[in-house]
């Protein structure tokens, strides 16, 4: 199957876009400044990715409120109208079919956004369940996602959108209907960096004009055009999981950073098998590291312990904000301790690099901070 092209894939090869496979879509991997240019933007200013490739499901109706409680195991029924939550969407065997992001319209209606590559796969397994009484539509190829990053996305969106709705946009709140020079955009204060910033949702027809748009307008903040590398880099950083390494549906989703999503209070697919592998213990434990030197450790190295081999490296990254440190997560076969020495083995093969656990997010972020201190 040829891979696919988002709306955008002609302004990336107008800014030198280093483009490649990913997930089936042709994306840019860097742009002409480099990832690091592009990671320390993001970090220290404002970033813009291109993630059109994403995909973005539809569900309406009078049962797609229990519907979704169902198939999603956070606290989707805490949530209120113009609130989103992350989520990992389970299999019966506890196995994670893919994290993703519910939106609440109202309690009839809702959007969940998946990732690229599971598109299809997440859209058969949702109506292979899905009630005669709930609406489920793939709206994928008419959506576009543009994400804004960095400490000062809010001045950039504040300036096209308005003050007064970005001032008022907490943490994983949303804006729908934002009028930005004539387009209609969904305005959401989430991403994928670790840093205080927004996801916009619009037609894909207005997807050339909003980047463009934004490029223009963010040049006195630092904008720059961000790719695959860089938003690789903050998310390690930032300990956030990218679904087929940290997450997986081979593999019961306990023993991580991110039990949050986990709610044993209500009743969802997988939500017995999770609690089989806990009370069992027979699951394993995926940890953040850092590494001695400045050779990264590439997924499939053999993680060691006191010269026993325990586990293996699910993502590995070179770490621009921490000096180009090597970091990334391993997964292993029992706990450890913070600051435990780990030895990383390719193939084997001695000498090993040396390396540590270390607590996640490696890099704090600003992701939470309030709006009001970002947009004076």
């Amino acid at each position: 199957m040829d891979a696919k092209k988002t709306v955008l894939y002609d302004e990336h090869l107008r800014l030198g876009g280093k483009m490649s496979d990913f997930a089936g879509w042709i994306m840019p991997l860097w742009y002409t400044t480099g990832q690091s240019d592009e990671h320390h933007a993001t970090r220290k200013a404002v970033g813009l990715f291109d993630i059109c490739h994403m995909g973005e499901f539809e569900i309406t109706g009078p049962g797609s409120y229990d519907f979704v409680v169902r198939m999603l195991c956070n606290k989707v029924y805490k949530l209120k109208d113009g609130r989103a939550q992350y989520n990992f969407m389970l299999n019966d065997e506890g196995g994670v079919v893919d994290d993703c992001i519910i939106y609440r319209f109202s309690e009839e209606s809702w959007m969940l956004v998946v990732n690229a590559g599971n598109i299809e796969k997440d859209f058969q397994w949702l109506k292979a369940h899905v009630p005669e009484n709930v609406t489920l539509k793939d709206v994928s190829d008419q959506t576009a996602k543009i994400d804004v990053q960095g400490p000062n996305a809010p001045k950039l969106l504040a300036k096209l959108a308005g003050q007064e709705i970005i001032g008022k946009l907490r943490f994983f709140r949303f804006a729908a209907d934002v009028d930005i020079q004539g387009m209609k955009v969904l305005v959401s204060r989430t991403g994928y960096t670790g840093e205080i910033g927004f996801e916009l949702y619009t037609d894909a027809g207005n997807a050339v004009k909003l980047w463009n748009l934004l490029l223009d307008q963010g040049r006195e903040y630092g904008i720059l055009p961000c790719g695959l590398g860089a938003r690789d880099t903050l998310r390690t950083e930032a300990g956030l999981p990218l679904h087929g390494h940290e997450l997986h549906p081979e593999r019961a989703a306990v023993g991580h950073p991110w039990s949050f999503v986990l709610d044993f209070e209500h009743d969802f697919i997988g939500k017995d098998a999770l609690q089989k592998a806990i009370d069992s213990g027979d699951h394993g434990y995926v940890y953040g590291f850092v590494l001695d030197g400045r050779r990264k450790a590439m997924p499939g190295y053999q993680v060691y312990a006191g010269g026993k081999e325990i586990g293996t490296v699910l993502s590995g990254v070179i770490s621009p904000t921490l000096d180009n440190k090597p970091v990334g997560f391993v997964l292993v076969n029992r706990e450890l301790e913070p600051d435990a020495p780990l030895e990383f083995r390719r193939n084997g093969k001695q000498p090993g690099l040396e390396g540590r656990v270390a607590e996640t997010p490696l890099v704090p972020g600003t992701a939470r901070g309030k709006m009001a201190e970002y947009i004076q």
